[in-house]
């Protein structure tokens, strides 16, 4: 058995076990916001971009786009998805914490609950100003995050698990209410040659109350423009799953 950082096996089923996301719904649905508050962008950063779905749509509508992402298995398959497809994509392997790019965007982009995977208040404060450094005049910054009545309706002490001829995997949940975070223990059995090989990822996600996130982004420089209900232009309720924030710098 081996340890490894999280997405880092993890990539190669991803795309596989995630192919119920509907990726052409959140790229209109990022569009959607793009025009809401009259942005016409050129330059689009997709951070924690995984495998690069979205950020290849993206690609797609003429948006020059760049991908940044902590897991260097993720990066190989985003690679290949814009080779594959003939975009040019600059993918920058790096940490949404405290990445360094040299350039600014008009957009910029973290979708898919990967703001959760700052672990504590500090950690999402300094995301927040790591984007506001690489936020061009003008620009807008979209978000979502993952709530806590999702994880306890769907995820808290339950187990998923497949069976498939070249991988398998069991996925267990556990949300702890005190810290409001959520552990995930992924076991993936890979076949390599005639055996199958054991892989072990650990991944810790964080609950934000959606006023936590309001003044950390102001504290951080931003004007929060928005917080809906995902998919949607209604405002976030208690109902909600996925929230999605729009902020723009001050």
């Amino acid at each position: 058995m081996l340890l490894t950082p999280p997405y880092e096996k993890f990539a190669y089923a991803y795309d596989r076990m995630m192919k119920n996301v509907n990726y052409i719904r959140w790229c209109d649905y990022i569009e959607s916001i793009f025009h809401l508050y009259g942005l016409e962008p050129k330059k689009v950063l997709d951070v924690a971009c995984g495998t690069g779905a979205l950020t290849v749509l993206l690609a797609s509508k003429g948006y020059q786009m760049t991908g940044l992402d902590k897991a260097v298995g993720m990066l190989e398959i985003a690679k290949q998805k814009a080779e594959k497809q003939k975009f040019q994509i600059t993918f920058q392997h790096g940490d949404m914490l405290n990445f360094q790019l040299d350039q600014q965007f008009d957009a910029i982009l973290c979708t898919y609950d990967s703001i959760n995977y700052a672990t504590n208040e500090d950690e999402l404060n300094t995301m927040f100003k790591t984007v506001s450094n690489h936020l061009a005049p003008n620009g807008l910054f979209i978000f979502d995050i993952t709530t806590e009545r999702n994880i306890v309706e769907h995820f808290h002490n339950r187990t998923f698990s497949q069976n498939h001829q070249d991988y398998s995997y069991i996925w267990k949940n556990n949300y702890m209410f005190h810290t409001k975070m959520c552990r995930t223990f992924l076991t993936f059995f890979i076949r390599e040659g005639e055996l199958f090989r054991r892989y072990e990822e650990v991944h810790m996600q964080r609950i934000f109350e959606v006023s936590t996130v309001s003044n950390l982004l102001k504290a951080a420089g931003y004007n929060m423009l928005s917080a809906l209900d995902m998919y949607t232009f209604n405002k976030w309720n208690r109902s909600s799953d996925r929230i999605n924030f729009t902020a723009r710098l001050r």
